[in-house]
């Protein structure tokens, strides 16, 4: 038998954790809270509405909680405000691969958008026009190539005070004077 890998093993020992957290969590959450999580449609909301239902105990530290919650709340923000998010299975519909490894060989080489949540893979839906990428993503893409989808989404929905009021998003959308200030300043996002 070949020796596990360090990433197969965190991951075993993650899976473990979880999976005997289960019943210790579903005993301490609110009835409220476990009705909300039973009718959630996704992994990021049963999680919010379990973590509001969890009591905070004097062993516990309260930050702790009201930090988890205060992160999906903004990874939620920031894809409503990218217009949602798709699966790569809708993205392949959308620009008509024939494959799902066709979208992920578009996200590592930085052509396409994708952010991680909770092992799930998703595609802000800001970069979709017409059956296709915007052509400025890519460039923005590599504009700052070690900064991880979520910092790239943060950018193009939060912008940078440089840009005024104005969202990258939203330059994007515009003349090549208007891309070439966003691809710019995303440059700085590596500094």
């Amino acid at each position: 038998m070949a020796p596990s890998s360090p990433a197969l093993s965190v991951d075993s020992i993650l899976r473990d954790r979880l999976i005997a957290s289960i019943d210790r969590i579903v005993q301490m959450t609110s009835a409220a809270a476990k009705a909300e999580a039973a009718t959630s449609p996704d992994v990021p909301s049963l999680i919010l509405s379990l973590v509001r239902g969890l009591p905070v105990t004097e062993q516990d530290d309260p930050t702790v909680k009201d930090r988890v919650v205060a992160a999906i709340e903004f990874k939620r923000k920031m894809l409503g405000e990218a217009g949602g998010a798709l699966t790569a299975a809708e993205v392949r519909n959308v620009l008509g691969h024939k494959t799902l490894q066709a979208v992920y060989k578009a996200v590592k080489e930085r052509r396409l958008l994708m952010v991680e949540d909770n092992g799930q893979q998703l595609f802000p839906a800001c970069q979709f026009h017409d059956g296709a990428v915007s052509p400025a993503i890519a460039d923005v893409l590599r504009a700052a190539p070690h900064i991880d989808g979520w910092g790239l989404l943060q950018f193009l929905i939060s912008g940078d005070l440089g840009l005024g009021e104005r969202r990258p998003i939203d330059l994007l959308k515009g003349g090549p004077d208007d891309v070439a200030q966003v691809i710019r300043f995303a440059r700085t996002l590596e500094d």
